[in-house]
């Protein structure tokens, strides 16, 4: 037994004596140092998961605010989560909807199992994760801006396109941007057609020949004649039969059409029913047998008056302007013949045996044309019964006679492009000119792709402030190529179709029918905060120069490109360069009026590539595309437009 001394001394020992205390320090820190570190594992395990759910929800969200998705919003979140590692995850989602919009908010919990921190007391953590996701469509202007140009032919770019641009159009024109979404298509080959109606609106007449197919204005030769056979103005002393055939004073006994060398394959017959002199009916007959009459003076006239007959919206043969021909050498020729003082001499018209026509196509034995051609009535014979009164006034009145068709003609124009000269090319208002561009190619055409014309034909003029998905899809999977790039013209009438200087013509559109009127009032107002402005401009090449013939009235322009007719047949309207200058004065007043510009180089040189992405809003707004990587390009720009966003 120890003493109480003893023990007292043992204690004082005890105290006085350091060793081991390192140890049990050191165990106490060991003991810290697992806690934090096996918390740390915790938290980052924890945060891992939370970045996994978040991500998760995120994406679920984006998927259920698109406008474009039919399932049940809820549905489609929890979908997202299931087939990822947040399946454990519990959410709750709300949707809010309306005309041009859907917001997804959801909020999710899940819990970590610890590992380490249950030391501390927490057996489990908590991961809250939370999105927010809206698609909204404010009121949307677009102009889609296409370039029909000859080379689209090449590595079937035009086919490739026409799906893209389809697609797109249907991305941006949904149920729920009806009255919200406005699309101009403008396509481009060397020019832009504005249409008939705005043509009119521009210029407000036509070009003119006196008593002639319409072209000049009087004081001008007519087609491939003198002035003899014009009664122009100027006409003196000239002897009309050494200059042209002589015209018979009967319309039903004259002939309008030379004798083919070649078998007539088709014919196309236009028609005028609203008076302006331009055609907006025509009607193909095709599938003609070799053995047919090679002379279309034999023929025509059935096939016109069976038109009349069977088509109700046809209800006057003065609607009748003439006629193209086609041969199995895929020449085609047009003859005018309502007001034609040029006999059997081709003349400067449209010639629409590929793609799209305005009419029907049917078969040669539709029906029998020697059936109906007494029931033919020419055109030209109101003004005959006009002249024989006349006649027959002045000589009971002592009073002179006319010599030829009264009145003057207008030619059937088959294109209505108006000039726009540099200084239009500073500002964004519509055309001032007063100057029609001429009909003609320069480079060729292909047969099966292109339509003559550096011009674009009526049926590729550009669609206005369209919200139908369906007409526009139409129109582009009918949509024909024409020679030429002119850049800078599809980018001047896409952003003047977008400036609200410019709603009279718009307003010119709804009274004529062409637009919806429920567009009144557009464009909207540049910085609308209501509103967002659009270009998508897609090319396949660089500007062109632009050409015209020296002599606008030459027939030779509608069957014979200029650089075949030899170089004093056309001289240089602008330099390629210049074009381009004009081209990227129009995308610098874009950017200056807050219009978003995507562009997309189609298979083109970096060069053409550059000079499109100048024109963009920004370096990720420019692609350079090859072969089906367009369908992507439109899709991804389509999504943009949308304005689909993660907000929160």
């Amino acid at each position: 037994m120890f003493s109480m001394t003893s023990r007292l001394a043992l204690l004082r020992h005890m105290i006085r004596d350091e060793t081991g205390n390192i140890t049990l320090f050191s165990a106490l820190i060991l003991i810290i140092l697992l806690a934090v570190s096996g918390a740390s594992v915790d938290v980052m395990r924890n945060e891992a998961d939370r970045v996994t759910m978040q991500a998760a929800l995120d994406r679920g969200v984006l998927a259920a605010a698109d406008l474009d998705q039919q399932q049940d919003p809820k549905g489609v979140v929890d979908d997202y989560l299931a087939k990822s590692p947040a399946a454990a995850m519990q959410t709750d989602v709300t949707v809010t909807q309306s005309l041009n919009s859907r917001t997804v908010a959801a909020r999710g919990t899940a819990t970590t199992d610890t590992i380490f921190s249950h030391m501390w007391g927490y057996d489990r953590f908590v991961i809250p994760a939370r999105a927010t996701a809206e698609e909204k469509i404010a009121n949307v202007e677009i102009s889609l801006v296409l370039d029909i140009s000859g080379s689209m032919q090449n590595n079937n770019r035009i086919e490739r396109l026409k799906p893209a641009a389809a697609a797109f159009v249907n991305k941006v024109m949904t149920e729920d941007s009806n009255g919200i979404t406005t699309l101009n298509l403008v396509p481009f080959a060397g020019q832009v057609n504005p249409g008939d109606t705005l043509f009119d609106y521009f210029r407000g007449e036509r070009p003119k020949i006196n008593q002639n197919n319409g072209w000049g204005n009087g004081d001008q030769d007519a087609p491939g004649n003198s002035e003899c056979t014009n009664n122009a103005e100027n006409a003196t002393d000239c002897d009309d039969s050494t200059t042209a055939e002589p015209v018979t004073a009967d319309p039903d006994a004259r002939d309008y059409f030379r004798k083919r060398s070649k078998a007539v394959t088709d014919m196309v017959f236009y028609y005028d029913t609203d008076g302006d002199e331009i055609y907006n009916i025509a009607h193909k007959v095709d599938g003609f047998p070799g053995t047919w009459p090679r002379d279309p003076d034999d023929i025509f006239k059935g096939y016109v008056a069976a038109a009349l007959h069977f088509d109700s919206r046809l209800t006057d043969p003065s609607q009748f302007l003439g006629a193209s021909v086609r041969t199995t050498d895929k020449r085609t020729y047009y003859y005018q013949v309502k007001g034609d003082e040029n006999g059997r001499r081709n003349d400067i018209g449209p010639t629409l045996h590929k793609g799209n026509n305005p009419g029907w196509t049917v078969r040669y034995d539709w029906i029998n044309p020697d059936d109906w051609v007494d029931h033919y009535v020419s055109p030209n014979q109101a003004a005959m019964d006009a002249e024989a009164q006349a006649e027959a006034d002045a000589a009971a009145g002592g009073g002179a006679t006319s010599n030829g068709v009264e009145g003057t003609q207008t030619v059937n124009m088959p294109s209505s492009c108006v000039e726009i000269h540099g200084e239009e090319f500073s500002d964004t208002a519509m055309p001032k000119s007063n100057d029609h561009v001429p009909h003609f190619v320069f480079w060729g055409i292909d047969d099966d792709t292109m339509d003559w014309g550096w011009c674009p034909s009526e049926e590729m003029a550009i669609q206005y402030y369209s919200d139908s998905a369906e007409t526009l899809i139409e129109f582009i999977n009918k949509m024909r190529l024409h020679d030429g790039t002119g850049l800078q013209y599809g980018m001047k009438y896409g952003l003047a179709l977008l400036d609200p200087v410019n709603r009279p013509a718009l307003s010119e559109l709804i009274g004529e029918g062409v637009v919806n009127a429920s567009f009144e009032g557009r464009p909207m107002d540049w910085g609308d905060t209501e509103t967002e402005k659009y270009i998508v401009l897609m090319s396949d090449g660089d500007v062109t120069q632009q050409m015209r013939p020296n002599d606008p009235e030459n027939p030779s322009n509608a069957t014979t490109p200029l650089s075949r007719q030899g170089s004093g047949s056309w001289h240089e309207f602008t330099s390629a360069a210049t074009g381009r200058s004009q081209f990227h004065r129009q995308c610098d007043l874009a950017k200056q009026n807050g219009v978003t510009v995507f562009t997309i180089a189609f298979e083109t040189s970096s060069f053409a590539s550059e000079v499109l992405a100048y024109c963009a809003s920004s370096a990720s707004h420019a692609f350079h595309v090859v072969g089906d990587e367009i369908h992507d390009t439109f899709d991804t720009i389509a999504r943009q437009i949308n304005n689909l966003r993660l907000i929160q």
